[in-house]
């Protein structure tokens, strides 16, 4: 009986990891508006759901351990769902159960492909946002320009911004 709640536990998970899905969905389109402040919500909202993703693993986890012990094996060990569906005897328990697994796992591959992506967009806003700011602070002494090499270089350098703020 308590592997229903095993299931039950992962169809959870599957609800609260197809939110994360959404919300980087989301996170994509936000980061390429340059939105700050919708990214900033967005993540608020991404910390709840990995909170509530934390309780439901704790509850996946009581309940494997409720049902190895419910099937007699007194052990602590934290079995994996593969593991659990070789303990079930019912049929249509463990196609619900392995069903359940294959759901969860494919979601989690798409959100890491997506939480992916959505690094490599940051690294690019990243380094726009540096070689911006490098094309403002740079001194036209820096440009090249051909010099004599024995040409003394200017010390005195004009910047954009006042560093005596």
């Amino acid at each position: 009986m308590s592997i229903q709640r095993v299931i039950a536990a992962l169809d959870t998970l599957r609800v609260l990891h197809e939110q994360l899905l959404e919300i980087a969905e989301q996170k994509k389109g936000v980061i390429t508006r340059n939105d700050v402040q919708a990214l900033a919500s967005l993540t608020s909202k991404e910390n709840r759901i990995l909170k509530l993703v934390t309780e439901a693993d704790d509850e996946r986890v009581a309940a494997s351990l409720a049902f190895v012990q419910e099937k007699g094996i007194r052990s602590n060990l934290r079995l994996t769902v593969s593991e659990l569906s070789r303990l079930v005897f019912q049929p249509e328990e463990r196609l619900q159960l392995q069903e359940a697994q294959q759901t969860l796992n494919g979601l989690l591959n798409r959100l890491k492909e997506e939480n992916q992506f959505i690094r490599e967009l940051l690294q690019q806003s990243l380094d726009f946002v540096d070689y911006s700011l490098n094309i403002m602070t740079s001194r036209p002494e820096d440009e090249s320009l051909y010099r004599h090499p024995q040409q003394p270089q200017s010390k005195i350098g004009r910047s954009m911004f006042d560093t005596r703020a």
